[in-house]
């Protein structure tokens, strides 16, 4: 177990119960007597997840040398802004099981979906009202997560205009990752920060480590989708749903034009109608082009940002943090690391 993992452990056992505390008590209290709002916050927060984005505030406190204690409000309401979004993505994936359990819009509907994912954006903002620090960094905080929502909010958008796109380039590919991945990031790690009144610049550095470390977390979970296990009913989800990848954008600008074509025919079909045999050809297309490896390489570069950040020399806890945090990221592709590692 690296140290970084057994830190998230630690952090689990010391803080979880009263993180899944303050999630349940604010959905309740901001929720009309009997809602079914509750109800499904319930049943999907259940499902149960890493709670990541709860951890990474409290550790990033932790390693810039600040009790974590009394940011639990700000870890929970990050990990409520998370979930939010799992609960959207469900539904505008039309993914029909979160850890072997039917997903919220599956079990009551594709309306209630979106109504329960409103209402956590809103329960998110909510339980930074618990925060008991001075009055300007609470705002500042609440800023920070509105102006984060709307950024991660904004890189869905342009996921689903990537699609339409006839040429999809790797620029739009980060700009779309910067927003809706490296947002869920830069959150916990910029809010921790000021909320502990780190310097300005050690802040600005872990906003830019976050965009580093969100695009080498989406880009580990584009080839897991193929080559590790997401939790989803089928290899190779990310293909039948049409989804641009860095797999996908780099094979599109490098595969001649027929191979060019059947992709972009093979991402448009119905994500029922996509075949095991059309996953397949994907893989071995992804393989023969230097997909993979280029997406490998790109996964390095980032770590490479991450680990050199100038800006984090004077506190190297922190800097253990952020190069641990990536290292984490990378387990479940240890083994397709190892494997191109070795061509």
């Amino acid at each position: 177990m690296s140290q970084v993992t057994a830190a998230l452990e630690r952090c689990r056992a010391e803080h979880g119960v009263e993180v899944e505390r303050l999630l349940a008590e604010e959905a309740a209290a901001w929720a009309p007597e009997g809602s079914l709002l509750t109800e499904m916050c319930g049943y999907h927060l259940a499902t149960g997840g890493k709670r990541l984005r709860a951890l990474v505030p409290l550790l990033t406190a932790e390693a810039l040398g600040a009790d974590p204690v009394p940011l639990r409000p700000f870890a929970a309401a990050c990990e409520m802004l998370h979930n939010a979004t799992l609960v959207h993505d469900d539904l505008q994936d039309g993914d029909t099981t979160r850890r072997g359990r039917p997903t919220v819009w599956k079990r009551w509907s594709a309306a209630q979906a979106v109504n329960l994912g409103d209402a956590m954006f809103y329960w998110a903002v909510a339980l930074l009202g618990r925060l008991e620090v001075p009055e300007a960094r609470r705002w500042e905080a609440i800023e920070l997560l509105v102006r984060g929502t709307l950024r991660v909010i904004d890189g869905q958008v342009r996921e689903f205009q990537l699609k339409d796109d006839p040429a999809p380039g790797m620029s739009g590919y980060v700009r779309m990752i910067e927003g809706k991945t490296s947002g869920l990031f830069e959150i916990p790690l910029v809010g921790a920060a000021r909320l502990v009144g780190a310097a300005p610049e050690a802040a600005t550095a872990l906003g830019e480590a976050a965009r580093d470390l969100g695009v080498l977390f989406q880009i580990q979970d584009d080839l897991l989708d193929l080559y590790g296990d997401k939790g989803r009913e089928r290899r190779g989800t990310d293909v039948a749903e049409g989804k641009i990848s860095a797999l996908v954008v780099h094979a599109l600008g490098c595969a001649g034009a027929a191979d060019a074509q059947r992709l972009r025919e093979v991402l448009t079909k119905a994500r029922e109608q996509t075949s095991d045999d059309e996953i397949d050809w994907a893989d071995r297309l992804f393989r023969r082009c230097g997909s993979v490896r280029f997406a490998l390489d790109e996964i390095a570069r980032r770590e490479r940002a991450v680990a050199g950040r100038p800006e984090l020399a004077a506190t190297p806890r922190l800097r253990e943090l952020l190069v641990g945090l990536g290292d984490a990221f990378l387990e479940p592709i240890r083994p397709v690391m190892r494997e191109f590692a070795r061509t």
